[in-house]
């Protein structure tokens, strides 16, 4: 007997909520609805929306009299941009890099070894 009356004066005091209204919210019957409350400063609903971009460019290394120097100059060009191209896109995500493969020729200056680099990022719109 004790603990039925226990129970009724215990359940009335667990049992109390917080009324919200909520005016005009409109659903329809296959819809869900979610309603947050939350105390503080607002959240951002809105999430993030991604683009891929790609793209490329010409590496070239300096003009040298061998090849061998000439292969040596256009890998440290290589490694340059790829550097520079991660500084620069820190806030997107880089999917691939690539400086591609050289083509050596020579001309009045020298041998001079360039390539196509290519890209693939992903970036942020929002």
């Amino acid at each position: 007997m004790k603990s039925v009356l226990l129970a009724l004066i215990l359940i009335p005091s667990m049992s109390f909520a917080q009324k919200v209204d909520v005016k005009d919210l409109e659903t329809a019957d296959s819809e869900n609805t979610t309603i947050e409350i939350s105390k503080g400063k607002k959240k951002s609903c809105t999430e993030a929306i991604w683009e891929v971009a790609d793209g490329s460019t010409d590496v070239s290394g300096e003009p040298a009299v061998m090849l061998k120097e000439a292969k040596q100059s256009w890998k440290k060009a290589c490694e340059d941009w790829k550097k520079e191209f991660r500084n620069d896109n820190k806030e997107n995500k880089i999917i691939s890099i690539s400086c591609g493969k050289e083509d050596c020729g020579s001309d009045t200056s020298g041998r001079t070894c360039t390539s196509k680099a290519t890209y693939k990022i992903k970036t942020k719109l929002n």
